[in-house]
């Protein structure tokens, strides 16, 4: 069998998989999917569409929801999309068989005011192997919890599968991101960890494609991150475009929250991201303490940032930010 390799380049920068998928020719419809139905991050594919950047840069893009990092990736593997978001645990679990940091809320419903409340108590994930359940399981560890034994965590769905798990009293527990922030806080659920203020190095998310692809259509590669990072820009400089291309995708209507998040992620996305290999490093250390073949991924062969550094080198990010 074949050894697969991973290797990622967007937002933090392209992946590849090293394997075969059926040829995708530069006039054919390029599936890209993205896992997160919210608001946030996933908004720049959309942008990217909506602005028709995909089309100037001469291809054909559509943009598919699969709710679940593992699940796009997958997609890759199965040849369903040739450049797809997905995130570290994803990343390197399928290794295995912007920089970023971990930018979640560790969120509880009243009446729990300290770790050692959370004992027994059951939390809200979205499935194995992604950015939640890392997530909870890095929160459980910080506040002296061990994520096997003190706590029960149960595959709920996304985002606001859980918020509604939280309501209903099903679970006490979950995570989310900054884009629910303003949610939960008019619900009354306290944050009892803020992961954003630790700063722990974390490849959030990324774009990642063959190996295959990069070497055959290089072009139809470039041309993608090129739309991309000018999406990034469209994103962070025009606020009401990107409030209605969030909501019209994510069908959210309440303009705090698409305000907050357009603010928030407009602050914090960097103009030209590249691969973390510290945020990935922070993977494979918590994967490795159930999985010890995570220890002997060779990260620096995982990742690819030319093109990227090409952009930034030739002048092009740098111009599109000139006037800000």
């Amino acid at each position: 069998m074949e050894r697969r390799k991973i290797h990622r380049v967007w937002l933090s920068a392209l992946g590849f998989l090293l394997f075969t998928t059926p040829h995708l020719k530069a006039a054919e419809k390029i599936y890209t999917a993205y896992f997160s139905p919210a608001p946030g991050p996933s908004s720049v594919i959309w942008v990217a569409k909506e602005a028709r950047l995909f089309e100037k840069e001469g291809l054909d893009v559509a943009p598919v929801l699969i709710p679940s990092s593992v699940r796009t990736l997958q997609a890759i593997l199965a040849g369903e999309s040739a450049i797809a978001e997905s995130a570290g645990p994803a990343f390197i679990s399928a290794r295995l068989g912007g920089g970023d940091i971990l930018t979640y809320y560790f969120v509880t419903v009243p009446g729990i005011k300290r770790a050692e409340d959370l004992r027994g108590k059951i939390g809200a994930n979205q499935s194995p192997g992604t950015i939640a359940e890392f997530a909870l399981r890095i929160s459980l560890r910080k506040l002296g919890l061990d994520p096997s034994k003190d706590v029960s965590l149960r595959s709920i769905g996304v985002l606001y599968d859980r918020i509604a798990a939280l309501q209903k009293g099903v679970v006490q527990f979950t995570v989310l991101t900054e884009a629910e922030k303003p949610i939960v806080d008019k619900l009354g659920f306290p944050v009892l960890l803020d992961l954003i203020s630790l700063r722990i190095p974390f490849p959030q998310r990324g774009i990642y494609t063959t190996g295959k692809l990069i070497k055959e259509q290089p072009e139809t590669v470039r041309h993608y991150v090129k739309a991309y990072m000018e999406a990034i820009h469209y994103f962070k400089t025009r606020k009401e475009e990107t409030m209605r291309i969030m909501s019209k995708y994510s069908r959210v209507e309440d303009r705090q929250v698409l305000e907050h998040t357009q603010s928030w992620f407009a602050q914090n996305m960097p103009d030209a991201p590249y691969p973390p290999l510290e945020g990935y490093q922070t993977v494979v250390q918590e994967m490795a303490s159930s999985n010890p073949k995570a220890a002997s991924v060779n990260l620096k062969d995982a990742v690819d940032g030319r093109f990227v550094r090409e952009l930034e080198d030739s002048g092009f990010i740098g111009n599109l930010y000139k006037s800000r």
